[in-house]
């Protein structure tokens, strides 16, 4: 009788994400299979950024995760929400700069992010109606809104062949989370394609 294969162990994240673009397009990315399998995401849409702190502290407590991770637009200058979100999570573990270690955040939107697997873009402000012409532009749906099916549609239009094009792009916009046009996605996703669990480690390391 030949050896069963080796079980192997999948480390949990859990990503807590903003709203129903965030959840949608971090879903898409997982079903794309362009991670390493070493990864198991689960994730959480809380509907607002307001509703992230009281998330992420009920999941740390319940210890259910390696990992929690957050997902979440800055929206624009004076970056009010967000810098509260930062400020609680600080709080919360008692370390300075912690929320920096687990945030994935897109300044002003994650839809810039989504627009990158299309061509060269970087949005001003998060509005639907005063990004809907370029949305429109790039991706061909009209008078987006942000409806589900709106969001689901455009999912489907992210794939295997455009996400080496905007993995490109977002490392070109690896700024701090205060420079208009910019995210730090692609520190996360050179770890999420790499079986090399280490970063982990490094940020349970930096939060204890």
């Amino acid at each position: 009788m030949s050896a069963l294969p080796p079980v192997r162990n999948r480390h949990n994240v859990c990503v807590i994400c903003e709203g129903y673009e965030d959840y949608h397009y971090f879903k898409r990315l997982i079903d794309l299979n362009v991670w390493a399998s070493t990864y198991s995401f689960s994730l959480i849409n809380v509907k607002s950024a307001s509703n992230i702190p009281a998330r992420f502290q009920n999941e740390y407590q319940n210890d259910r995760y390696e990992i929690i991770l957050i997902f979440c637009d800055t929206d624009k200058a004076p970056y009010r929400e967000y810098a509260q979100v930062k400020a609680k999570i600080n709080r919360f573990l008692g370390k300075r700069k912690a929320a920096e270690k687990v945030i994935l955040f897109a300044n002003p939107c994650t839809m810039q992010i989504m627009l990158l697997h299309f061509g060269d873009i970087s949005l001003k402000n998060q509005g639907k109606k005063t990004n809907s012409a370029v949305i429109e532009q790039m991706t061909g749906i009209r008078n987006y809104d942000a409806h589900e099916a709106q969001i689901t549609d455009l999912c489907r239009k992210i794939n295997r062949t455009n996400y080496p094009e905007m993995k490109r792009r977002v490392a070109e916009i690896n700024f701090p989370d205060t420079f208009s046009g910019s995210t730090n996605i692609s520190v996360f996703l050179n770890c999420f394609e790499a079986s090399d669990d280490r970063w982990i480690a490094e940020i349970r390391k930096a939060l204890s």
